[in-house]
């Protein structure tokens, strides 16, 4: 059993908790959460972290198999219908296979535990199965009714989730609240990211997006994807009976609860 506090628990469904404290079982299930009502209390092997703790992270849309795809392919394929673009530009380029591995270790350092994997090549199935994010595979035979939803970056007509990240922030709204439950962040390949890392992006979106309020920044890459993603039974917010992991952030803007770029991540869990 674990016992671990900080600065400030955002849970993502309920108000940050100050000094709140998170308590886990031996397989890191969250089995109770404490309102400590702001006033830090001495516990029995009590872990207190510096700075705030939010959940895993989950990735709305990563190519484990296409680190040939670069940041212009993503660029272009921005313009007009992104699914049509997308999938044309993948059928001109061959999968790597041999940067798979790479990618799931950049998702498991940077504290993601959930993502969705575009057109996925089947020969790494077990790679992915033994590592601890979980996978949903997007292929080509439901493409078009997934992948489509994530696109949309101007959708305004539906409820569908929206692709956010440091190359289409410019382009969404973000000023408006009605589509704040709407946002996923998601990263791509290893030829149009460094650093396959949900955090970073949300790094690159605060900057660019100075108003954005960090508990609506640390949903779109926590809970919103995992909703959309049908993983929120596990992921995606701190709740009794959730498995989610732990991210401990730290070097952020406490004065006005904003990530910077100085912000930095250590994954918990």
């Amino acid at each position: 059993m674990r016992k671990i506090t900080a600065n400030y628990i955002f849970t993502l469904v309920s108000k940050p908790l100050k000094n709140g404290i998170i308590i886990l079982d031996d397989t890191d299930r969250i089995i109770d959460i404490i309102d400590t009502k702001g006033k830090l209390q001495e516990i029995q092997d009590l872990e207190f972290y510096g700075g705030i703790i939010v959940p895993g992270f989950v990735d709305a849309f990563c190519m484990l198999s296409w680190s040939s795809f670069t940041q212009n392919n993503f660029s272009d394929c921005l313009d007009n219908n992104f699914i049509h673009n997308i999938t044309n530009k993948l059928s001109e380029l061959n999968p790597d296979i041999n940067s798979t591995q790479k990618g799931i270790n950049h998702l498991e350092a940077f504290g993601t535990k959930g993502a969705a994997d575009i057109l996925p090549q089947s020969n790494y199935a077990d790679k992915k199965a033994k590592s601890n994010v979980l996978f949903q595979n997007i292929d080509f035979s439901t493409l078009f009714s997934e992948l489509n939803v994530f696109a949309n970056i101007n959708l305004q007509d539906t409820d569908s989730p929206i692709l956010i990240n440091r190359y289409t922030s410019g382009n969404c709204n973000t000023n408006k609240s009605e589509f704040s439950s709407r946002y996923c962040v998601g990263t791509g390949s290893l030829g149009t990211h460094q650093k396959l890392s949900v955090f970073e992006e949300l790094k690159a979106i605060q900057e660019k997006n100075q108003n954005i309020n960090l508990e609506d920044l640390l949903k779109w890459g926590c809970l919103n994807p995992a909703k959309y993603l049908g993983l929120s039974k596990e992921l995606g917010s701190l709740e009794i009976g959730k498995k989610p992991g732990l991210n401990l952030i730290s070097g952020m803007d406490f004065k006005n609860q904003k990530l910077s770029i100085n912000s930095l991540l250590k994954v918990l869990l």
